[in-house]
């Protein structure tokens, strides 16, 4: 019972919106905790286990909804009550992660982490709506949605055969890694440009020296105060 006590994933919200990855995680724990029959149709499972198996799914449920079923001993019941609720986010989720899938482009991040992170989490979309997304999928689309200026960059990455787009995404983050510190470098000190010297450096650091006899001889000035021709 001591798993059991512990929160071991985000609790389904009242919207629904987390379901399809809630149920995902739901299915998983009930099989390593020897409860995943209690859910199913005509099981035969026994009064504590079926006890075990509600207590773990209220366990997970956002407050609001467990006093929607607080009557609820039968885990077959609440599993189906809550998938008659809900299930249809499966209806709204596909279709916008079809859309993020076709839309998305290597080019439109700045950082190869920041791509990555948005890629693995388009594939959990579309794998807990049933989509599988192939690793050559993944490859040729970064593939094919490099910048144009690094056309030979692309053919060069593609020549490596990479198999596993967790391999290409390696190789990339160690290539954008090398390059931020000559980067570094040009912006500190673009090309073409000399450096000061140690006699020019102390020089601008000197302050400049108010030119009295200029201020007091201009021609003009209203605030003139020394002897000579106005």
């Amino acid at each position: 019972m001591a798993n059991m006590e512990k929160l071991q994933f985000p609790v389904l919200d009242i919207t629904g919106t987390n379901y399809i990855s809630w149920v995902t995680n739901v299915e998983l724990h009930l099989e390593s905790l020897g409860l995943s029959d209690t859910v199913k149709e005509n099981n035969t499972s026994t009064p504590q286990e079926k006890a075990k198996s509600v207590i773990f799914l209220r366990r997970h449920l956002d407050k609001s909804i467990i006093y929607d079923y607080a009557n609820m001993r039968d885990p077959k019941e609440l599993w189906k009550s809550l998938k008659d609720r809900f299930d249809h986010q499966k209806d709204i989720t596909l279709p916008l992660a079809r859309d993020e899938w076709h839309s998305l482009r290597f080019l439109d991040f700045y950082k190869g982490m920041n791509y990555n992170s948005v890629v693995l989490g388009n594939m959990a979309k579309l794998r807990c709506c049933g989509e599988t997304i192939t690793e050559s999928q993944m490859l040729e689309k970064t593939y094919t949605t490099f910048y144009k200026s690094h056309i030979t960059l692309q053919q060069q990455y593609k020549l490596q055969g990479y198999t596993k787009f967790l391999e290409l995404i390696v190789s990339l983050l160690i290539a954008e890694k090398n390059n931020e510190l000559p980067i570094k470098k040009h912006m500190t000190r673009p090309t073409g440009s000399k450096p000061f010297s140690e006699a020019n450096a102390l020089d601008a650091k000197k302050p400049v020296k108010e030119n009295k006899a200029f201020r007091c001889r201009g021609h003009g000035r209203q605030n003139y105060s020394g002897r000579g021709r106005k």
